[in-house]
């Protein structure tokens, strides 16, 4: 089956005008009269050093796993699963010393060491010989859709009841556990993303998320990785700066902060899904028609986990009070108490606030210490908007904390948003002007917005193995992550004297034309 994105949306993509590497089938667009700031820092707010991110990798860009080159964070992240370990009470071969004395390996009770035994300890049901991904995921109530919100890429979600031991009273527990798998070759690629999720190609990474009431209270909900090939690792690299360290990763989005005392994720949160701020297929079994059902059961699901106070309303206003009641069909138009007294501030709410912020900041409610966080608080109301949001928003930039959702929030929007009447390019644009502001008034917004600057122009669109760089003369980011492709073509730009590679496991490829001006040094593509 062959997922088809939405074609107007894909006649507006197509319209991006060929400014890359001459031949290599990559376009930027022309985005001059809209600058999109670029900024090296993203996804750091749950683990600041480093810019977020995990150091010491390899030929390929994956982070070495031994030696003295070995980052920290690494061991740290082994730690943490020898903490958390699994309901499972088999001991476990490990391919690593004891994170905490250094002693040489062996078999001990730790997390699910693969992709596949995660599914076994959590109650998956395994894929029977023969069947179908489309049969299988029905059987799973596998939901598949394209993330473009936050992360760019195409995804597979399922979710699973399983026994978690008893209470003091001998009574059974019951967790919850989901999946996610992420699928692309490049992010925020929609024309080939959504087709290779729905297909189940090329497989990315996935991350999970357990709910487990056995364990102490505020610590009940922890997370995993696993690599393309199933197996476990400490890290997830989620755009193009680089790999970054599990589980603060997560937490950038999951809320919650992490305990190094007890080596564990604190306050941490499930993310329901709400259809309106994600893609789907518009024909097949991936339509969001075909699989609101699933979407809803997962939803209702997730329920018994701990969520936030403003989680249990979206659902609830999402639902019209009927979650749990099987066949009941998502609104398309919900809004909490606060934003749905007009529809100026319904407007706001659906077309700007939720969809680039909502989804995470919902699940930001506590501090370390227990405190409500003003970042949860922020969108609670139309008056909440507080004084410090235009500071982050075009001061530092510092907000949106997602590569993905920083360039959707400036970037001029195949469907612009329509606020009051009024019609704005950008998110940004609408946004800035509730809060009586205009971009004009982002003072470092046109220096910001060029990559030819500082120490290393090229680290600011992606690290040495991103298939990125920077264009000298016009100040962009190459290739732009959001134009179209045919399978197969370049998805990346490289050097191939190896100082500047591709994202695996592309390779570097000898360009087929001469290099546009401003990306001389980069003499080949990255081929996926």
């Amino acid at each position: 089956m062959q997922a088809r994105v939405s074609s107007s949306l894909f006649v507006v993509l197509s319209l991006a005008s060929a400014t890359g590497v001459s031949g290599c089938g990559v376009d930027t667009p022309d985005t001059r009269s809209n600058p999109v700031p670029v900024i090296d820092v993203a996804l750091n707010r749950s683990f600041q050093t480093n810019r977020g991110l995990v150091t010491g990798l390899d030929n390929f860009g994956i982070p070495v796993r031994a030696g003295n080159s070995m980052d920290a964070t690494v061991n740290e992240a082994r730690r943490f699963y020898d903490t958390l370990k699994s309901p499972s009470t088999t001991p476990q071969d490990v391919d690593y010393p004891d994170p905490f004395t250094g002693a040489p390996a062996t078999p001990h009770l730790t997390a699910p060491m693969t992709f596949d035994e995660w599914k076994r300890t959590f109650n998956f049901p395994v894929r029977s010989a023969g069947e179908s991904v489309t049969a299988y995921r029905a059987r799973i109530g596998a939901v598949v859709y394209y993330n473009k919100n936050e992360l760019g890429l195409g995804r597979e979600l399922a979710c699973s009841n399983f026994p978690d031991g008893v209470d003091s009273q001998g009574q059974p527990l019951t967790g919850i556990a989901c999946f996610v798998t992420n699928y692309g070759t490049a992010f925020r690629d929609l024309v080939n993303s959504l087709p290779l999720a729905a297909e189940g190609l090329h497989s990315k990474n996935t991350v999970c998320i357990s709910y487990r009431p056995s364990l102490d209270p505020d610590y009940q909900v922890q997370f995993y990785t696993y690599n393309g090939d199933g197996l476990r690792r400490e890290y997830a690299q989620l755009d193009t700066l680089g790999p970054r360290p599990l589980p603060q990763v997560c937490m950038n989005c999951h809320g919650g902060s992490y305990d190094s005392s007890r080596h564990l994720a604190k306050f941490a949160r499930f993310l329901p899904l709400d259809p309106n701020v994600v893609l789907f297929s518009d024909t097949g079994d991936t339509t969001r028609a075909a699989q609101e059902e699933r979407i809803r059961a997962i939803n209702a699901m997730q329920l018994a986990s701990p969520l936030t106070p403003m989680q249990r309303t979206m659902l609830d206003s999402l639902y019209g009070g009927k979650i749990t009641v099987p066949g009941t069909v998502s609104h398309t138009d919900w809004a909490p108490t606060q934003w749905g007294d007009s529809d100026d501030h319904r407007q706001l709410f659906h077309r700007v606030l939720w969809t680039n912020c909502g989804t995470c900041h919902a699940a930001m409610e506590k501090g370390p210490g227990g405190d409500t966080l003003a970042i949860y608080t922020l969108f609670q109301s139309p008056t909440l908007l507080d004084a410090g949001l235009p500071a982050q928003l075009c001061g530092n930039f510092t907000m949106p904390n997602s590569q993905a959702t920083l360039l959707n929030f400036w970037e001029p929007s195949v469907a612009p948003a329509t606020i009051a009447g009024k019609t704005y390019t950008t998110d940004a644009d609408a946004l800035l002007a509730t809060l009586g502001m205009t971009p004009d008034q982002c003072a470092k917004l046109d220096e910001m917005a060029n990559c030819n600057r500082g120490a290393n122009p090229e680290e600011l669109c992606g690290n040495a193995y991103s298939g990125r760089g920077c264009n000298r003369v016009t100040g962009k980011c190459e290739p732009y992550m959001r134009a179209p492709r045919n399978p197969g073509d370049p998805n990346g730009i490289c050097k191939l004297d190896g100082t500047r590679g591709c994202a695996f496991p592309s390779t570097c490829q000898p360009a087929r034309s001469k290099p546009a001006a401003g990306l001389e040094s980069y003499d080949g593509v990255c081929v996926p």
